[in-house]
């Protein structure tokens, strides 16, 4: 027997999800619209906000890691956050080298094998793109990881180093000037997890700007980004610390119709005969005695594809209490 030998390989576009949409509306390939696949690639946007108001995808848990600033007790999350699942308070064990620096390059000399986990930069100036490298001779350079983010002077970005290994050399460099006010290397990270306040515990605090290391937060949905509010209020030692957030966020936005829709193979279905139940709502030449029968199909292609979306790890189950608290 011939097989493919290719697994996961075929692309699906957001184009491929309309026209399929609208062919389980019964309309025919001439009759679809430029507007009919304007509205459509709507509905998916809608659709796809949507499922983060019922569960949280799997695909769209992720570690992201925030400074703290002294006596900023605020700290805004990325945009897109749904919900913090979990959220940790990390310290390092700073390592220190001998050091070399010039206007594109900052390069430690251990002596001895350290391995570096996590670099801090407090910027004096806009950001540039990084390199990190490392070397055990200082001649032959490795790079690890390269990153690039948008900071302006003042504000601290946390990289982590993944696999990284213990060498002798490190550097960090860039094709433009590096403009710092502090360069943090650390190794050996130590998490404790915060606890979660409600509105009402948070708000009864008697002083919120009390300065310390946080071991508590309320999560408030803020609009245009959601914030968390730490207590206590972060003091100086914290802005060589940073904040580990676990965050459910939105599906990623399907733009055009040339891009792929951000949902794994399993969860295709679903989006298609969602999405033709959506269309048919406002197609007026659908037939109306067919928009039950969508709205049945994609409810169960759905509800397969929530049954189906979990790491098959154990179960612990916490009684909501949400009626006591605001």
């Amino acid at each position: 027997m011939a097989f493919s030998n290719s697994i996961s390989g075929t692309t699906f576009s957001a184009l491929k999800v309309v026209d399929h949409a609208f062919r389980r509306c019964r309309l025919p390939a001439q009759g679809i619209t430029a507007e009919m696949q304007t509205y459509a690639l709507e509905s998916l946007y809608l659709f796809l906000s949507e499922l983060a108001s019922i569960k949280t995808p799997s695909w769209c848990i992720e570690q992201v890691i925030l400074p703290m600033y002294e006596n900023q007790q605020v700290v805004e999350l990325p945009t897109g956050t749904v919900e913090v699942l979990n959220l940790n308070y990390r310290t390092l064990q700073v390592v220190t080298g001998e050091t070399v620096e010039s206007s594109t390059e900052y390069l430690v000399n251990f002596t001895n094998q350290t391995t570096v986990n996590t670099v801090g930069i407090k910027w004096s100036a806009a950001s540039v793109p990084l390199t990190f490298q490392v070397s055990t001779n200082g001649l032959v350079w490795i790079t690890v990881d390269s990153v690039d983010v948008a900071a302006t002077a003042g504000e601290i970005t946390w990289f982590d180093i993944s696999g990284a290994l213990p060498y002798q050399y490190f550097r960090i460099t860039s094709a433009s000037t590096i403009n710092y006010s502090a360069i943090t290397l650390g190794n050996m990270p130590n998490e404790i997890p915060l606890g979660g306040l409600n509105r009402d515990s948070y708000v009864n605090q008697n002083n919120k700007v009390f300065p310390s290391r946080p071991n508590s937060y309320w999560f408030q949905r803020d609009i245009p980004k959601p914030v968390i509010n730490l207590w206590p209020a972060p003091y100086l030692a914290a802005e060589q610390a940073q904040l580990i957030v676990w965050r459910h966020r939105q599906i990623m936005d399907t733009e055009n119709l040339q891009q792929e829709v951000e949902v794994p193979q399993r969860w295709l279905e679903a989006i298609v005969n969602s999405l033709a139940a959506k269309v048919a709502a406002e197609t007026p030449a659908v037939d109306a005695q067919l928009i039950p029968v969508l709205d049945q199909k994609a409810a169960m292609s759905l509800q397969r594809a929530w049954d189906g979306d979990n790491d098959g790890s154990p179960i612990f189950i916490n009684p909501g209490i949400g009626v006591y608290t605001k």
